[in-house]
């Protein structure tokens, strides 16, 4: 028997499992936020049995802190493959935003168009007022009944949401994926600007488009832009030569963190932002160091790899859907958490699971297929190199 004393790929290491398992939990977080909010009151309005519901509540409450998980693990895994095509002289602008938009657009275009049909049912079926006016009180729903506009529709597709145009209808986390589109064209533009090999004329329009872009903005998404490139220093930093228990300790360690930064309310959100990225860069920083192949058999590996595998389309298509099965089940008013509401409360979660699953089966699970199309059309596709693994991005 021969053993291969070849490096694996990163794809092919137990770092890769740990980081799609992070991106698949960090997924599930943003939606457990939003299904407690729509559905039960919130935990200082529990009147009984506050000690035992603590810790689901708690699970319930770090949906934003999971969105600064997906931004620093977005920069590490961006920034890596912009370095990797730099080093291999193979960087052009139109390969680079083809792969990106099309890995935006095949769940987004999809999910808005959901996200416009759902909530038209709700509002013309007049089935929950309160809840499509904002008025629920559950902190997800804004009154949307004036942002499903063709504008707004468009305006969101290129990544204008909270810049010129409001969060299309009631899919609050797009506002996300504006970020991570400025954040796509922002960090490669400074990279060329500061680049010494790039030519003097590249470098000048680099440093222009850079400024405009991080001027236009510049309200909210340039304030995060820094927790994205705690990304890119993992892309560039050395991994830790630690063992498995110094990953477990750190597992340990990191975990309560979302939590405790979720209810570390006397701190402004911007600094919990940055110092829980801080937290998320050096926890990350030692998973990387599990460089040894994973077992692509395990049940964890392919536990892991299915809950990344479907992560963008569960986080973009779920609330429209679940508002309008709460609309549809509760009027829109919030249950207090007893046993039948809880039992409603969970069938309703798996309904939605199950939803997001079906839309990734004819969306996300394609992306690979619809860019290699794509990249064909434009004169782009390159023959993969023997052994190459599917991109994670």
């Amino acid at each position: 028997m021969t053993v291969s004393l070849e490096k694996p790929a990163f794809n092919d290491t137990a770092a890769s499992v740990l980081l799609d398992l992070l991106r698949g939990l960090a997924a599930l977080l943003v939606l457990l936020g939003h299904w407690r909010n729509l559905l039960f009151i919130d935990y200082p309005q529990l009147t009984a049995h506050k000690l035992m519901l603590l810790v689901p509540y708690a699970l319930s409450s770090a949906g934003h802190q999971a969105v600064v998980i997906f931004f620093v693990l977005s920069g590490y895994l961006i920034s890596g493959s912009v370095f990797r095509s730099f080093d291999r002289n193979q960087w052009s602008w139109r390969g680079y935003l083809t792969h990106r938009i099309v890995r935006l657009w095949v769940v987004l275009i999809p999910g808005l168009l959901l996200c416009a049909l759902w909530d038209n049912i709700g509002l013309h079926l007049h089935l929950a007022p309160a809840l499509y006016s904002g008025a629920a009180g559950n902190h997800v729903i804004p009154d949307i009944r004036t942002t499903l506009k063709p504008h707004i529709f468009f305006g969101n597709l290129f990544f204008l949401q909270s810049i010129l145009v409001p969060i299309f209808g009631t899919d609050g986390p797009l506002w996300s994926l504006a970020n991570e589109f400025w954040y796509y064209l922002l960090f490669p533009l400074g990279l060329v600007a500061l680049r010494r090999r790039s030519a003097l004329l590249q470098r000048l329009v680099s440093v222009g488009l850079f400024l405009g872009i991080a001027w236009f903005v510049r309200h909210g998404i340039l304030l995060l832009f820094p927790v994205w490139l705690a990304g890119t220093l993992l892309a560039v930093l050395p991994p830790p030569r630690v063992g498995r228990r110094a990953r477990i300790t750190a597992t340990i360690l990191y975990s309560p963190l979302a939590f405790i930064f979720a209810k570390a309310h006397a701190l402004p959100s911007l600094w919990s932002d940055y110092l829980f990225g801080v937290a998320t860069f050096f926890f990350l920083w030692i998973v990387l160091s599990a460089t040894h192949r994973a077992s692509p058999d395990s049940v964890f590996t392919r536990v892991s790899r299915s809950l990344a595998r479907s992560s963008y389309t569960l986080y973009v298509v779920h609330v429209p859907f679940a508002v309008l099965l709460v609309a549809l089940l509760s009027g829109g008013g919030r249950w207090t958490p007893d046993g039948l509401h809880i039992f409603k409360g969970l069938a309703i979660l798996a309904v939605i699971l199950l939803y997001a699953y079906l839309v990734a089966s004819v969306t996300e699970f394609h992306t690979e297929t619809i860019r290699r199309w794509i990249e064909a059309r434009l004169g782009l596709s390159k023959k993969p190199p023997r052994g190459a693994q599917p991109s994670i991005v």
